[in-house]
């Protein structure tokens, strides 16, 4: 069968990751670009480390429109490119490509695409207490959500609190330009310390494939006696990680990350063909996407 929806004017767009095999942004992509009668196609690129800076030039020289950036590659292609959008400056780190006649200007929309998770669930992080775990880039950009969105204090737990405390001190002498602010960093041991967090995010890769099974907080218990109302995980791969397990367990309101993924790469197609989704629009696509892969 001919398919003549796909011609010379059809642009090109693609997901850069190592691995990427696992990758649904190929399926978000093109079934939001359906909706929107795009002409597009969208694929997905294993690229490793070594090898970014000549994809991007290679995807440049031939005219690729734009790309996702996902792991391990979101800080590291900050330098192979010609500008960046302020928010993406500010988390220090890349999600989205977008091509322009001086090369491809890099953009942030996972903060977008949390923020959006978390309202849906009806977790807002306004004049709230916020815990995110991890210091990467997915870490870095729900940190900086919170922190924009008026979370009443952030704590930052990582493995090497330095680069916490490091990232905590960028964001507030970028935002608020003083270090005197409620952004505080700690180690990931640390957290059973805190009281009164009402909103956990994990952001590290504790409970994703090869490390499934496992989890950043080892005594859940101690989110109900911290006042913990809703636990955020990005990994949607297993759909509920033991974090999420535990916590529902408990009688704690869970959120995994799929809405995350599909809002972030809404928010990316709309950079892309300057355009908006309406938000009916975002929750059918949202609503089916997520009945499609739960039912597959």
């Amino acid at each position: 069968m001919i398919n003549a929806d796909i011609n010379a004017d059809t642009k090109v767009f693609a997901v850069l990751g190592c691995p990427v095999g696992h990758s649904l942004s190929p399926l978000i992509q093109n079934t939001a670009a359906g909706l929107k009668g795009h002409n597009m196609v969208y694929t997905a690129m294993c690229v490793e480390p070594e090898q970014l800076g000549d994809a991007v030039k290679g995807g440049r020289a031939l005219g690729i429109s734009g790309f996702n950036i996902t792991v391990p590659h979101k800080k590291a292609v900050m330098e192979h490119l010609c500008g960046l959008d302020p928010l993406a400056e500010l988390i220090g780190a890349v999600n989205t490509l977008k091509l322009t006649e001086n090369g491809y200007v890099g953009y942030n929309t996972d903060a977008v695409g949390a923020y959006y998770a978390l309202a849906e669930a009806g977790a807002d992080v306004k004049d709230k207490n916020v815990l995110v775990i991890g210091a990467g880039g997915a870490g870095y950009a729900c940190a900086a959500m919170a922190f924009m969105r008026g979370a009443k204090s952030l704590y930052i737990a990582n493995r090497t609190v330095a680069v916490a405390k490091a990232f905590a001190e960028h964001l507030a002498l970028s935002v608020y330009k003083t270090d005197k602010n409620s952004v505080s960093a700690i180690g990931i041991d640390d957290i059973y310390g805190l009281d009164g967090i009402d909103i956990v995010i994990n952001t590290t890769i504790l409970g994703f494939g090869a490390k499934a099974g496992q989890t950043p907080v080892k005594d859940v218990s101690w989110c109900k006696k911290a006042g913990v109302s809703t636990v955020f995980d990005v990994v949607y791969s297993p759909w509920e990680t033991r974090l999420l397990r535990e916590a529902k367990g408990v009688g704690i309101k869970t959120v995994n990350g799929f809405p995350m993924l599909v809002y972030q790469a809404l928010a990316a197609q709309e950079i892309w063909f300057d355009t908006e989704f309406t938000p009916a629009e975002k929750q059918e696509i949202c609503a089916g996407l997520t009945k499609y892969y739960l039912s597959n």
